[in-house]
């Protein structure tokens, strides 16, 4: 298979006995080798010193790049060579993506394996030992920067694990509703996290380390069994106002990747529904196409096992992934939600405008009903209703509220729809 690869990459061939790079030298490349042998060494006056040897699947030249420090040593061929290069560019993308423990954790490792070179080199000659041998402490803004981050991430794991026991967190709800009438249909179920000390911390601050961490599934066990709690509040809030809310009111929850990869997901979702009691079909999951793209195939099965249920599935985010169309014909998809990025632009973009149209259409042809999300204007609600969008969401409907205003704000909907469209009611 790498060799199949090989032929698709920029290559490099090393005759038996070059060098391919000597120590001191700055890294522009590290390799990873298709054929052949190298080996890394120190030059010294009296003999050199062997470090290693590296064959075919292993790289060499990486350090130098992963630290931009000099290269601490010099590799040549013992072998003619055949080599893929992976340039800074390729490797720093990469690590910019890692998560900062890891990142932290492959600084300290580089500093011990230079200080190891340092100290060979310094064994085998009469040099004094370099100074970062002296010192195992990273050093520089990197360095900073990646232990700042680190330990910064660190910190917010424990604060939210110790948050979770003291339940600090807790849902907020965000009115969904029917465009063509503006009756209440549904309610997004939205994670708040009440710090004691920081105040308010919003999601986007809190869930990519609760996803990172793995203790996402304990944050969207709470999240959907407070939405299975209170869903029977809103049902009996709505029997008092059933002039203006939808007959089969809604909850919509979020969920990750994380989430779906567990197999314990589908039976969390069952227990919860026998738990409760509550209509399936009344609850939704949301996620996100970049949360289904990282593994099609699992959350496809989790999703279908879901269905099963009655649960409906939502695809949030829609129109900005990659793979939107292929996967509409393979997954239990119950409705599809516009990126808020298209609701912004609607008005004054025709791309746009365009694009969401493409979206309602394609929709309307599967007979999945679509919400926009992001609506704050009148006239946004109003195009989206003229184009045949179903359902729509934003601050113009109401901003996620705590349960208590969102029990009242369900009692008293009349009071908040949009005057400009009561009229045609």
């Amino acid at each position: 298979m790498v060799n199949a690869l090989y032929t698709t990459l920029d290559r490099r061939l090393v005759p038996a006995g070059s060098l391919l790079f000597t120590a001191g030298q700055p890294g522009d490349a590290a390799y990873l080798i298709v054929s052949g042998r190298l080996e890394v060494f120190l030059e010294r006056p009296d003999g050199d010193l062997v470090l290693a040897q590296r064959g075919p699947g292993e790289i060499v030249g990486e350090m130098a790049i992963l630290d931009k420090r000099p290269r601490s040593a010099s590799v040549r061929a013992l072998e003619d060579s055949a080599l893929v290069a992976i340039t800074e560019q390729q490797l720093a993308h990469r690590i910019a993506e890692t998560d900062p423990i890891l990142c932290m954790c492959l600084g300290v490792v580089l500093d011990r394996y230079r200080e190891t070179v340092a100290l060979l080199e310094h064994m085998k000659g009469s040099a004094p030992p370099p100074a970062e041998a002296k010192s195992h402490s990273p050093s520089g803004p990197t360095a900073n920067d990646a232990f700042t981050s680190a330990l910064n991430t660190l910190v917010l794991e424990r604060e939210i694990r110790d948050g979770v026991r003291a339940g600090q967190f807790e849902m907020h709800y965000q009115p969904i509703v029917r465009l063509s009438s503006r009756r209440l249909a549904g309610f997004e179920a939205l994670m708040r996290w009440r710090h004691p000390h920081r105040g308010m911390v919003p999601p986007v601050e809190f869930i990519p380390v609760a996803e990172a961490s793995g203790l996402i599934s304990e944050l969207t066990a709470f999240a959907l069994a407070e939405a299975g709690r209170v869903l029977p509040e809103f049902m009996l809030a709505a029997m008092r106002n059933l002039s203006w809310i939808e007959n089969q009111l809604f909850m919509s929850v979020n969920v990750s990747g994380h989430d779906l990869a567990a197999a314990s997901f589908p039976q969390l979702i069952a227990d919860l529904i026998a738990r409760t009691g509550i209509e399936p079909d009344r609850l939704k999951i949301e996620v996100t196409e970049s949360m289904l793209m990282r593994d099609p195939e699992r959350a496809a099965a989790a999703l279908a096992e879901c269905r099963l249920t009655g649960l409906g599935v939502a695809i949030d985010d829609f129109g900005t992934g990659y793979s939107s169309l292929s996967y509409l014909s393979t997954l239990p998809i119950t409705t599809l939600k516009i990126d808020r990025a298209f609701v912004r632009t609607l008005l004054t973009d025709r791309t746009s405008r365009r694009i969401v149209q493409t979206i309602l259409r394609l929709a309307d042809d599967l007979e999945i009903p679509v919400v926009a999300e992001g609506i704050e204007q009148v006239e946004e609600a109003d195009l989206l209703t003229e184009m045949g969008c179903a359902l729509g969401q934003g601050y113009l409907f109401g901003k996620p509220m705590p349960l208590d205003s969102s029990i009242a704000t369900t009692r008293s909907w009349a009071a908040l729809a949009p005057t400009k469209q009561r009229a045609r009611i």
